[in-house]
């Protein structure tokens, strides 16, 4: 780990894949939240990426263990579904 982060931080270029989804708006009875997760499932999509629920907060608090097992399972299940 170490190692990546010493090479990734003295790199002069980091490449990766960049794509312009199209512009998207709040629909019609749609609150913030669903106009979120709608732009989170599109982006997951484009991306290649599982498109699980979690709401930022692991950014703020260590994840509780449970939590923790239950987001392994959601993305163990989505990566089987395609195999």
């Amino acid at each position: 780990m170490v190692n990546y982060l010493l090479r990734m931080m003295s790199s002069w270029a980091i490449i990766c894949s960049v794509w312009y989804l199209p512009p998207m708006n709040r629909e019609e009875g749609e609150d913030a939240v669903q106009f979120g997760n709608r732009v989170k499932a599109a982006t997951a999509a484009q991306g290649g990426a599982v498109d699980l629920l979690w709401d930022g907060g692991l950014k703020r608090e260590k994840v509780k263990e449970r939590h923790f097992q239950r987001g392994a399972a959601e993305a163990l299940q989505h990566s089987s579904c395609g195999r």
